[in-house]
């Protein structure tokens, strides 16, 4: 399959207050091919923990040329978003970050932001489709809350391996899932950070699970757009360094806001009565357990996705390990969106 021309600009933006304090800067990447269209969707982009926006960018060529094949203006454009600690936004906010304490700056302050974007006057008049991987996906359904049930933004979302799950659930597990937090946050804390040049950090992580098991063109991206250069002070010297863009203690703090995806799923419940909702799961559990699978399509709770697929060979990084069976995946989920998009939701309102 020939890869489409798939260009890109990078922007920033404010976000709002919080606390009384000026929000943090959310960096993107808009992406585009020469095909763009204006009647085409525009599909925005979360990343989970540790990631940042370039890793989706390898998936985006494979679903860009998937929709290609089908229709030429299928898809618009495809916005990708750091966590205001992750990626370029970490290193944008970086003197602000160092004022406050590490774990501050929750999925929730993220949604709040991607919302904000998402009321601009960029997307007037796109047809808005939401994706998020891990993390992501509760800040793609957090972001949600700030509009109208009945008058949502997005005509579809999609949730790829969330790592969302009931108060409940949690508690019910709650041994193994602060045992597991823990043993997250230890070994994020355990990793190195700084290093001599590039490629000594590249040779570090290329050995160290799970980006062992990164597909080669994800772990160049991760190779290209995870780290910067900076000056550290040695004894009378300063020296040039290389260092991840995400705080190993911005990082590591994140697994604690477990309330966001409680909060994540309580929304999604409401969500997929009126927004259709499409699921990509992993078929290997190597870190969310099947009864996150369960929790998220329990339609007993009323909770009914649109669709669920499942990637074979695929845990729960099914972006960096299966780019193009991911983007295979989620063209199904777009194939379904008609271009009448508020028809497609007003099926749904029945629910309510």
């Amino acid at each position: 399959m020939s890869s489409p021309q798939l260009r890109s600009e990078l922007f920033v933006f404010d976000t709002p207050p919080l606390r009384g304090l000026p929000g943090l800067k959310m960096s993107a990447k808009r992406y585009y091919t020469p095909f763009s269209d204006s009647q085409g969707l525009t599909l925005l982009f979360a990343h989970g923990i540790g990631a940042h926006k370039e890793q989706w960018e390898p998936m985006l060529r494979y679903l860009f040329s998937h929709q290609n094949l089908l229709q030429p203006d299928r898809v618009r454009e495809a916005w990708c978003f750091d966590w205001l600690n992750h990626g370029d936004a970490a290193v944008i906010n970086k003197a602000a970050l160092e004022r406050c304490s590490p774990g501050d700056v929750s999925i929730a302050e993220w949604a709040a932001a991607i919302a904000s974007f998402v009321k601009s006057p960029l997307l007037r008049g796109h047809r808005l489709v939401g994706l998020g991987h891990s993390a992501g996906s509760s800040a793609i359904i957090l972001s949600t809350r700030a509009f109208p049930m009945r008058n949502q933004p997005f005509v579809a979302v999609f949730l790829l391996e969330p790592s969302m799950l009931t108060r409940e659930l949690w508690m019910s597990h709650l041994i193994e899932r602060e045992t597991l937090m823990r043993r997250s946050m230890s070994a994020t804390l355990r990793r190195r950070g700084v290093f001599d040049n590039w490629e000594e950090a590249a040779n570090y992580y290329r050995n160290q699970k799970p980006w062992s098991g990164y597909d080669h063109e994800v772990f160049d991206v991760f190779k290209q757009h995870g780290f910067y250069s900076v000056s550290i002070q040695e004894g009378s010297k300063v020296e040039t360094k290389v260092a991840l863009k995400c705080d190993l203690h911005h990082e590591a703090l994140a697994y604690r806001d477990i309330e966001s995806h409680f909060e994540a799923t309580d929304q999604y419940t409401h969500l997929c009565r009126v927004v259709p909702v499409h699921i990509v799961f992993g078929t290997i559990y190597d870190y969310i357990p099947s009864y996150f699978q369960d929790c998220m399509t329990d339609v007993s709770q009323g909770r009914s996705p649109a669709s669920v697929q499942r990637v074979s060979g695929a845990g729960h990084g099914i972006l960096q390990q299966t780019p193009e069976a991911l983007a295979r995946a989620i063209s199904i989920g777009l194939n379904s969106i008609t271009r009448d998009s508020t028809l497609q939701s007003s099926h749904l309102l029945h629910r309510l």
